[in-house]
Parts: structure tokens; C-alpha cells; sequence
């Protein structure tokens, strides 16, 4: 296993879409409709720990994060407004699971639902033969249904705790059906859900410790509250 040297992906998809252009829109479920009225800010409560799980052995159980109320008339959030990073990730039985976070960088909060789009790009920016597969299930545990998930203002930087009022997403693939040595990703374009322009980002978590691999194609799940899938 080629861990140490690349981020969390896992499982392979069970039905693969060809993604080596930008998901469409029209592949996420369409936002809901909102009223005008103004946006208020929302105070933003500390995270608490779900109850113990069956996790895998050295896997800790995933943070769950309150889910902040929406008020009527907040916008839903723009590429612009956002950044992601790839945080974190893990590997066991030849499966890979990575971690990503977005957090609302501009001074008006919005929402975000449903899935990103994705891609891996070569270090001549060019885009990597892959298949997505979008889920809620996979090897590491499920994750819930999409739903609308408010992005306030004024939180903590990526990876900082406390993390509430972040969403997060996982990517899971595998490292054995491949030479992951092949074709290094350099670098990730990912569209906020029902977005046209892309955020990009390294192929590294933000600390550099880990590099991005995958093995052909791989599963993402929708964005969430809580950093990980539970195992059911």
C-alpha cells in the first residue's frame, strides 16, 4: 500500500459517469426556491461527538457538527464566496478515504446542497482520465441524503477548530488496481454544487503531508455536517 503519499479515496464506483469534464449542473438536484428577505446571522455553537461507533481499529468516530438553522431569504453560495481544502485521509484494506471541507469566505452567509463536481488534473493542467460515481454509501460507512447546509460568515479557517458551520465531503477510492505511482495528480478543480466555475486547489492536504492518488475512478458523497461517513 502506497499510503503516505497520497490522500483518502475509496471503493470503487459501482456505476461510473465519465468525468473528465466538469459535472454538469443539471447532475445535482436543483436548489431549492427561497424568499428575498434578508439574511441574519446565526450564532455558531461548538461541535459535539457522535455517539461510539464500530470503527475501524485507530479510526476515531467523526465529529458531527450542529446544523444551523436558514433563513428565509439566504442566497445559496457561489464559487466566489467559497474555499476547499483537502484535509485529511486514510487508507485500510486497499481502500482510500480523503477528506475536504469548505468554508464561506465572504461577508454574507448562504447554503450549499447536494454534490460536488470534480476533477484531477496532470501537472500540465490537464485533465485525468477518471469515473465519479456520487453515493452515500461506501466501504468507510454512509453518509446522509443531501441536504441544505448554511455557510455563515466569519468561521474558523480550514481545519481549525471549531469547525461548525463548514460542510464536508469524502472521496474514496482504492490503491491496488493500479500502479499509483502513474500519472501523479498535481493538482483539483472542484465546483461548488450547481456552480460553472471551479475552485482548484493542490493535490495535497493543506499541511503537505499527504498527495492525492486514485486508482481509475472513485465514489464522492454529498456534502455534509459531519467530517466522515458512519458505519452502520
Amino acid at each position: 500500500m502506497l499510503w503516505g503519499r497520497f490522500g483518502l479515496v475509496a471503493g470503487l464506483a459501482a456505476v461510473t459517469v465519465a468525468a473528465c469534464t466538469p459535472p454538469s449542473p443539471s447532475a445535482v438536484k436543483p436548489s431549492p426556491t427561497t424568499s428575498s428577505s434578508p439574511a441574519a446571522s446565526v450564532p455558531i455553537p461548538m461541535p459535539s461527538q457522535v455517539e461510539p461507533l464500530a470503527t475501524p481499529p485507530g479510526v476515531a468516530s467523526p465529529l458531527v457538527y450542529p446544523r444551523l438553522p436558514i433563513r428565509a431569504g439566504t442566497p445559496r453560495c457561489h464559487t466566489a464566496q467559497l474555499e476547499v481544502g483537502f484535509i485529511t485521509g486514510f487508507a485500510a484494506a486497499g481502500s482510500i478515504q480523503d477528506t475536504f471541507e469548505v468554508r464561506n469566505v465572504s461577508a454574507t452567509g448562504c447554503w450549499v446542497y447536494g454534490y460536488v463536481g470534480f476533477q484531477t488534473l496532470d501537472r500540465d493542467g490537464r485533465p485525468v482520465p477518471q469515473s465519479i460515481n456520487w453515493s452515500t454509501h461506501s466501504y468507510f460507512g454512509d453518509s446522509a441524503p443531501p441536504s441544505r447546509i448554511l455557510l455563515p460568515s466569519g468561521t474558523t479557517p480550514l481545519g481549525v477548530e471549531p469547525r461548525t458551520g463548514h460542510a464536508f465531503f469524502n472521496l474514496f477510492t482504492n490503491d491496488v488496481l493500479c500502479d499509483a505511482n502513474q500519472g501523479t495528480v498535481a493538482s483539483l478543480e472542484i465546483w461548488p454544487p450547481d456552480e460553472f466555475e471551479p475552485l482548484t486547489i493542490r493535490a495535497q492536504t493543506l499541511q503537505g503531508g499527504l498527495q492525492f492518488v486514485f486508482c481509475g475512478g472513485f465514489e464522492l458523497n454529498p456534502l455534509q455536517v459531519q467530517t466522515e461517513p458512519k458505519l452502520s
